[in-house]
């Protein structure tokens, strides 16, 4: 009887201990999801202020958005590009340019993966298509005119919401020397 009842003991007290260790552990888990969240913001913020760092920099706004795996240009893509091509002859009608295609972070998938290799390919496509946009549709070219290509490395919204993955889908127009 003391034996068994012993065993009944220490049984309670091992479950007892693991319910303990597990409310603990995700108490742990909660709080470095926080300490996460906090450092992701930091991170936007610190992109966005070396972004504005070089004030002879202009990136134009709003990017250009994409769909998921995709580097075509759609009516909304357009018409976004129609309005920065009269903003580059307008206000910028000498400064170089770079275009910088990003994509969010998932993977290509396997139909679509001998069109995009890579999201770093995707980014690039995405890229090229804005230059070859501005420059057939609107005869915007300049000497200096760089692609970037950033893939997923570069977010600004976090990729685990689809709102935060579409604004990874970009591509950004960087006016350089701009006045």
């Amino acid at each position: 009887m003391r034996l068994a009842l012993s065993s009944l003991l220490v049984l309670l007290l091992f479950v007892g201990c693991q319910s303990s260790s597990q409310s603990s552990l995700q108490n742990r888990i909660d709080s470095l999801e926080r300490v996460n969240q906090s450092l992701e913001r930091e991170a936007r913020l610190l992109r966005d202020s070396l972004r504005s760092a070089n004030p002879s920099e202009q990136t134009l706004s709003p990017p250009v958005y994409f769909p998921s795996g995709s580097a075509w240009l759609f009516n909304e893509a357009k018409e976004r590009l129609d309005q920065h091509a009269q903003t580059l002859k307008q206000k910028y009608p000498d400064a170089g340019f770079r275009i910088k295609g990003y994509t969010d972070s998932v993977p290509i998938g396997p139909t679509l993966q001998d069109t995009y290799p890579s999201n770093w390919y995707l980014s690039s496509q995405r890229a090229a298509a804005v230059a070859h946009y501005l420059d057939k549709e609107h005869d915007i070219r300049t000497k200096s005119l760089e692609i970037e290509a950033f893939g997923s490395k570069a977010p600004v919204a976090p990729n685990e919401t689809s709102q935060g993955r579409r604004q990874n889908r970009r591509v950004e127009i960087v006016v350089e020397d701009a006045p």
